[in-house]
Protein backbone atom coordinates (compact mmCIF):
# COMPACT_ATOMS: atom_id res chain seq x y z
CA UNK A 1 0.00 0.00 0.00
CA UNK A 2 2.79 2.50 0.82
CA UNK A 3 4.71 2.43 -2.19
CA UNK A 4 1.62 1.71 -4.39
CA UNK A 5 -1.47 3.35 -3.32
CA UNK A 6 0.34 6.21 -1.49
CA UNK A 7 2.77 6.78 -3.25
CA UNK A 8 5.95 6.78 -1.37
CA UNK A 9 9.35 5.62 -2.86
CA UNK A 10 10.80 2.73 -1.17
CA UNK A 11 13.46 4.99 0.16
CA UNK A 12 11.14 7.27 2.18
CA UNK A 13 8.86 3.97 3.29
CA UNK A 14 12.04 1.86 4.65
CA UNK A 15 12.93 5.19 6.30
CA UNK A 16 9.48 5.60 8.09
CA UNK A 17 9.27 4.44 11.47
CA UNK A 18 6.09 2.09 12.08
CA UNK A 19 3.97 4.89 14.41
CA UNK A 20 5.20 7.42 11.24
CA UNK A 21 3.95 5.10 8.60
CA UNK A 22 0.55 4.06 11.06
CA UNK A 23 -0.72 8.01 10.55
CA UNK A 24 0.31 7.65 6.80
CA UNK A 25 -1.96 4.99 6.05
CA UNK A 26 -5.03 6.33 8.33
CA UNK A 27 -5.13 9.25 6.74
CA UNK A 28 -4.84 8.02 3.36
CA UNK A 29 -7.86 5.66 4.62
CA UNK A 30 -9.45 8.99 5.98
CA UNK A 31 -9.26 10.20 2.65
CA UNK A 32 -10.37 7.53 0.66
CA UNK A 33 -13.70 7.05 2.75
CA UNK A 34 -14.52 10.88 2.63
CA UNK A 35 -14.19 10.45 -1.43
CA UNK A 36 -16.80 7.85 -0.98
CA UNK A 37 -19.05 9.41 1.51
CA UNK A 38 -19.04 12.46 -1.00
CA UNK A 39 -19.52 9.89 -4.05
CA UNK A 40 -22.40 8.16 -2.27
CA UNK A 41 -23.68 11.66 -1.86
CA UNK A 42 -23.97 12.86 -4.70
CA UNK A 43 -25.66 9.76 -6.24
CA UNK A 44 -28.15 10.19 -3.37
CA UNK A 45 -28.94 13.72 -4.38
CA UNK A 46 -28.76 12.85 -8.46
CA UNK A 47 -32.14 10.04 -7.35
CA UNK A 48 -33.78 12.25 -5.23
CA UNK A 49 -34.01 14.58 -8.30
CA UNK A 50 -36.34 11.88 -9.69
CA UNK A 51 -38.29 10.84 -6.84
CA UNK A 52 -41.21 12.23 -4.97
CA UNK A 53 -40.22 14.33 -1.93
CA UNK A 54 -41.45 11.65 0.61
CA UNK A 55 -39.62 8.86 -1.12
CA UNK A 56 -36.30 10.73 -1.00
CA UNK A 57 -33.16 8.49 0.19
CA UNK A 58 -30.13 9.55 2.17
CA UNK A 59 -26.42 8.54 0.70
CA UNK A 60 -26.18 5.99 3.48
CA UNK A 61 -29.37 4.34 2.85
CA UNK A 62 -28.13 4.00 -0.46
CA UNK A 63 -24.28 3.31 0.15
CA UNK A 64 -23.46 1.64 3.64
CA UNK A 65 -19.32 2.15 4.36
CA UNK A 66 -17.61 0.53 6.92
CA UNK A 67 -17.59 3.63 8.69
CA UNK A 68 -21.45 3.36 9.03
CA UNK A 69 -20.62 1.01 11.78
CA UNK A 70 -18.33 2.97 13.83
CA UNK A 71 -21.04 5.75 13.52
CA UNK A 72 -23.60 4.05 14.78
CA UNK A 73 -21.93 2.35 16.89
CA UNK A 74 -21.41 5.78 18.89
CA UNK A 75 -22.70 6.12 22.56
CA UNK A 76 -24.40 9.37 23.84
CA UNK A 77 -21.94 11.73 26.35
CA UNK A 78 -22.45 11.07 29.66
CA UNK A 79 -24.44 13.36 31.68
CA UNK A 80 -23.71 15.45 34.85
CA UNK A 81 -24.86 12.49 36.73
CA UNK A 82 -22.63 10.09 35.21
CA UNK A 83 -20.20 12.03 35.90
CA UNK A 84 -20.79 12.80 39.54
CA UNK A 85 -21.36 8.87 40.02
CA UNK A 86 -17.98 7.77 38.11
CA UNK A 87 -16.07 10.10 40.61
CA UNK A 88 -17.82 8.62 43.84
CA UNK A 89 -17.73 5.25 42.66
CA UNK A 90 -13.94 6.00 41.38
CA UNK A 91 -10.96 4.01 43.51
CA UNK A 92 -8.95 6.93 43.75
CA UNK A 93 -9.56 8.95 46.56
CA UNK A 94 -8.83 12.77 46.54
Amino acid sequence: MAVGEVGLSLKDFYSLTFGEYHYIAKSYMFKDEREWQRTRTLAALLINVQLDKDKHITGEELIRLPSDVIIDKKKDLPTKEDFERAIRESPIKR
